[in-house]
């Protein structure tokens, strides 16, 4: 929530840190920057305050460095090569069967 009597620091993205603690909704705005190492000195350790403390974002946290893994090997996988002629007459000759 914020405080009307005090202004809000920000990022260098310009995401709110909310002044003391940053909400989970914010954690989701900084979770890339943090992951990139480029928040700054205050929003960091408030990010790594705010993991320490909240279960649901670390859970979110791991999810998203997975699929970042995972589309990582999506992109240095090789394709598949073009099916032989012998592969192809098995799966005509499979379909023919039927």
């Amino acid at each position: 929530m914020e405080n009307p009597g005090r202004p809000q620091d920000r990022d260098s993205a310009g995401a709110r840190t909310g002044g003391d603690e940053v909400t989970c909704r914010q954690f989701v705005e900084l979770i890339t920057d943090y992951f990139e190492g480029t928040l700054e000195p205050r929003t960091l350790a408030l990010v790594e305050e705010h993991l320490v403390m909240c279960d649901w974002c670390v859970t979110y946290s791991d999810q998203m460095q997975a699929t970042i893994e995972m589309l990582a090997e999506l992109r240095e996988a090789r394709p598949l090569p073009d099916p032989t002629d012998r592969v192809l007459a098995a799966l005509r000759a499979r379909r023919e069967a039927r």
